[in-house]
C-alpha cells in the first residue's frame, strides 16, 4: 500500500483512538501492548506526524491524530460496506446494511420494517443514522448507504423511489397560550400570531405545505424564526418565541410546555419516500425495500410503486 499504512495499522490506530489507553486497547485487539505500541509508533514514522500525546497517565490525540481517524474511520466503514455488499450479492446473510431517514422514519417507519427485515436475516446487522434528504442523497449515490427514506426531490437517474406514507399537520402551541383552550383551530386562528416556520431547504416539503394553507386561508403570517428541523421548532415554541404548524408526528415528541391541536384544513400531502440505487444488485438491499413495501400495505399505506 502506498506511504507502507496497512488496514492493521489503521483498525489498531482506531481502536487505541476510541480507548486512550494502550492497556485497554491491547485486551480488546487480543494482543500484547508492546506490539500495538510498536504498530502505532510505526504508522506515526510513515505519517511523519505523531497522533498521540503520551503521559504515564493519560493518552489523547494530536490535532493530527483527530483528522487521521476521521479519514480512517471513513475507510475501515467503507471496507465493511464493501464486504456486505459483496457477500449479499453472493448470498450471505451476514453482515451490516446502512439505512438512513428523516426523523420521521426513524420514530415512526423504520421501527416495524426492521423487525420485519429481521425475521429473514436475524444476522444482519441495521445501522441507522437520521440524515436531511440532501445529505441522504449524496451517501446514497456513493455507496455509503444501502437504503434511505427521503423528501421528495428532483429526479435522479441513479434512484429509485417508492411512496411509503403521507402526513396531516397539527398546531404546535405553547401551553399558556390562548389558542391552547380551544379544541378546534384552523389555520386562520394563525392570524396576526408570531409563527416559527420552516426555512425552504431541499427535501423540505413541509415549508410550501404551510406557506400554501396559509395563502388559502388569507392569512400573511408573522414570521419570527425560520427553523431547518422539526424538533428544533418544538423547541421554540415550548420556549416560547411563537406557535407553529407543524407534522403530526411531532405530536408523539410530548413535552410540558407545548400543547397540540389538529388541523385539518391542511391537507395530509407531504411524503415519504424510500429510495435506493437503480443499479441495486444486492438481494439483501432489495429485500429491506421489498419489507417496507410489506409493512407499508399493512398500516395501509401501499407503495404506489412510482419510481424515478
Amino acid at each position: 500500500m502506498k506511504y507502507g499504512i496497512e488496514f492493521r495499522h489503521l483498525h489498531y490506530f482506531a481502536c487505541v483512538a476510541e480507548e486512550l489507553h494502550f492497556s485497554r486497547a491491547a485486551d480488546k485487539l487480543g494482543m500484547a501492548q508492546a506490539p500495538l505500541s510498536q504498530q502505532i509508533r510505526q504508522l506515526e514514522e510513515r505519517l511523519g506526524t505523531p497522533l498521540f500525546r503520551r503521559t504515564t497517565r493519560h493518552v489523547e490525540l494530536t490535532p493530527a491524530g483527530e483528522i487521521f481517524l476521521r479519514h480512517a474511520q471513513e475507510i475501515l466503514g467503507g471496507i465493511d460496506r464493501a464486504v456486505t455488499h459483496t457477500r449479499s450479492i453472493s448470498g450471505d446473510d451476514s453482515g451490516t446494511i446502512s439505512v438512513s431517514g428523516v426523523h420521521v422514519a426513524l420514530s415512526h417507519v423504520l421501527p416495524p420494517v426492521i423487525a420485519e427485515f429481521r425475521k429473514r436475516y436475524p444476522a444482519m446487522t441495521v445501522d441507522v443514522q437520521v440524515l436531511g434528504t440532501a445529505q441522504q442523497l449524496e451517501l446514497l449515490q456513493s455507496g455509503k448507504i444501502h437504503v434511505a427514506f427521503i423528501r421528495p426531490t428532483n429526479p435522479a437517474g441513479f434512484l429509485k423511489t417508492e411512496h411509503i406514507l403521507q402526513e396531516g399537520f397539527v398546531a404546535a402551541l405553547p401551553k399558556d397560550h390562548r389558542l391552547a383552550r380551544k379544541d378546534d383551530l384552523t389555520v386562520r386562528d394563525f392570524a396576526g400570531e408570531p409563527l416559527i416556520t420552516y426555512a425552504p431547504l431541499i427535501g423540505a416539503s413541509y415549508y410550501h405545505a404551510i406557506m400554501d394553507a396559509l395563502r388559502r386561508a388569507g392569512v400573511y403570517p408573522v414570521v419570527v424564526q425560520e427553523v431547518s428541523h422539526t424538533l428544533a421548532i418544538g423547541t421554540l415554541v415550548a420556549a416560547g418565541v411563537g406557535v407553529a404548524i407543524a407534522p403530526a408526528w411531532l405530536a408523539h415528541n410530548s413535552s410540558p410546555y407545548v400543547i397540540y391541536r389538529p388541523l385539518h384544513d391542511i391537507p395530509a400531502e407531504v411524503e415519504l419516500l424510500v429510495a435506493w440505487q437503480a443499479a441495486e444488485k444486492s438481494k439483501i438491499v432489495l429485500d429491506f425495500v421489498e419489507a417496507t413495501r410489506r409493512v407499508s400495505a399493512i398500516k395501509g399505506e401501499p407503495a404506489s410503486h412510482r419510481q424515478q
